[in-house]
């Protein structure tokens, strides 16, 4: 298929993007396209990256450290010019909510990174990031650069090892409404788009046209394979199927909460020595639960 801008229209009709937001499509895209995913940390990662660095992928399994995450994988790790380690995770959960475990894994990481012999002071020379990739839609900070920090002494105890996060729903946002269009809120919106036709235009914006080629290449047989588009749909069911569960426990929680307060209200006012009558009347519970809380109270 040629390459251009009446095709890629044609192709948004009879095929479904998977987005690049989705770790699995992220994955296939990026680990054939080194060259490409190297231009893209050029620009989202704070350090010297040129063309001409030497970028490997590395063997991105992780050890594991319990049953529940046998067989875990960070999404790519990459080294470029074998002293700066970036470890890619795409999540699509809010970062409070996975902070722990990709804290973690890199954790992990930095410490895999000496090699068999090294001294442990080495590590001072070699860089780790792990670049957090949010698509959250109810993602809060735009981003976060964290380090070892001192509270009291307000000092970074280790400058070599960053955890970045970036939503990249909210720079969409920014580039769409031309808050920001640098070429980094690009390849963020690049990540987020919702069809061909859009990573195609954005694409063209960073990319020579023989990588617009390849990427778009790369993005579409990942959208044809059926594996990954089991996988996809099995996520956004799942997704679904949580969405409506936490949606009841918010109601229920809401109950249980409302029941809770009168308790603590009732406590109160029997400590004040107020009537069970007026309590009950005044709380809704009825004058056997007071009685019970009463009686309770009485044997502590």
């Amino acid at each position: 298929m040629k390459i251009n801008k009446e095709n890629i229209q044609k192709l948004d009709k009879k095929l479904s993007l998977i987005p690049l937001s989705y770790d699995r499509a992220f994955k296939s895209v990026f680990k054939i396209n080194l060259d490409i995913l190297r231009d893209f940390l050029k620009v989202t990662v704070p350090l010297d990256i040129n063309d001409d660095d030497k970028i490997n992928l590395l063997d991105s399994e992780i050890p594991v450290t319990n049953q529940k995450e046998y067989q875990t994988k960070v999404d790519i790790l990459v080294v470029i010019n074998d002293r700066i380690y970036i470890d890619i995770e795409m999540n699509r959960s809010k970062f409070e909510y996975v902070a722990d475990r990709l804290f973690s894994y890199g954790d992990i990481i930095y410490t895999r990174v000496i090699e068999t012999g090294e001294n442990i002071k080495d590590l001072k020379y070699k860089y780790v990031y792990q670049l957090n990739l949010n698509a959250s839609q109810y993602e809060e900070a735009l981003e976060d650069d964290v380090v070892s920090y001192g509270l009291i002494t307000h000092k970074i105890y280790r400058s070599n090892k960053h955890t970045l996060l970036k939503a990249i729903e909210l720079y969409s946002k920014l580039y769409y409404n031309k808050i920001d269009q640098s070429e980094e809120a690009i390849w963020y919106t690049i990540l987020a788009a919702k069809s061909f036709s859009e990573i195609y235009e954005l694409a063209r914006k960073v990319l020579d046209e023989k990588k617009v080629q390849r990427l778009m290449e790369a993005v579409i047989n990942m959208s044809n394979d059926k594996f990954i588009l089991h996988e996809w749909e099995k996520e956004k069911w799942d997704a679904f199927e949580k969405n409506n569960e936490l949606e009841d426990a918010k109601k229920e929680g809401k109950s249980i909460g409302i029941k809770e307060n009168k308790l603590e209200i009732a406590k109160k006012m029997l400590k004040k020595k107020m009537n069970i009558k007026d309590i009950s009347e005044i709380t809704s519970l009825t004058i056997e639960e007071i009685e019970k809380i009463k009686s309770t109270k009485e044997e502590i």
